[in-house]
């Protein structure tokens, strides 16, 4: 009996740390939040939820060397949970190891291999270590799954114009404008597609809608202002 007290108090306790090291952190107590997580930890170092949040306040941090060990300690106690590949995910394109962000979009897909949340993320990284064909696949599968995917439709045209596949990249970004004219992305990636294509007065209408959109972003502001000094006679 008092065996399966202490159990219990052991519980309620590593519980209690982990909820104050949560309460710590947002208020931006690190130093203490971690001893906390760490007292979790060193109380009962099968609980995985301990390294779970400890490793997402890591990652707030940029701490990410420190944030994938815990990770990698959380599935040794939750095999294959997807939620840990997610934030395997996130490390790793935070480091810029993008061959790695495939491989654990990969682990994803052996247990979910109709979600098209995956395909997204795999495609956005093959497209950036430049694997035009690969990405253009998983995109492809993305939107068949998911035809009205609004940054599949974004991902897969930006592919295209990079395969030189201008005219058909256009069509995906205005589709996807039609689908929700609210987000500046497939604006600010027709009016590259139109510069391409030598479409003056197109490039700098979608470029000044994206800018509209998001007047903060710096690389739409001096994409708009620099097209809009080039095509000065336009407007």
């Amino acid at each position: 009996m008092k065996n399966s007290i202490n159990l219990i108090s052991d519980k309620t306790l590593v519980k209690q740390y982990i909820e104050k090291g949560k309460g710590l952190f947002n208020d931006g107590e690190i130093e203490k939040a971690f001893k906390n997580f760490n007292k979790a930890i060193l109380l009962d170092n099968e609980h995985a939820d301990a390294y779970f949040v400890k490793a997402q306040a890591l990652i707030e941090i940029y701490e990410v060397d420190d944030a994938e060990k815990c990770i990698k300690d959380y599935l040794k106690l939750v095999p294959k949970d997807p939620n840990a590949y997610w934030k395997l995910v996130d490390i790793n394109d935070l480091t810029g190891d993008f061959d790695k962000c495939i491989y654990y979009c990969e682990k994803l897909l052996e247990d979910d291999n109709q979600n098209a949340l995956i395909y997204l993320k795999k495609g956005q990284f093959l497209a950036i270590l430049n694997d035009f064909k690969k990405a253009l696949d998983c995109f492809n599968f993305c939107l068949k799954l998911n035809p009205n995917f609004y940054n599949a439709l974004c991902g897969k045209a930006s592919v295209l114009l990079s395969l030189s596949n201008e005219k058909e990249a256009l069509e995906l970004y205005i589709h996807a404008i039609e689908l929700d004219g609210t987000k500046s992305v497939a604006y600010f990636g027709a009016s590259e597609v139109c510069v391409v294509m030598e479409n003056s007065v197109s490039a700098l209408f979608f470029a000044e809608k994206a800018y509209e959109i998001e007047p903060k972003n710096y690389w739409y502001k001096c994409h708009y202002k620099v097209l809009k000094n080039m095509y000065l006679g336009i407007k």
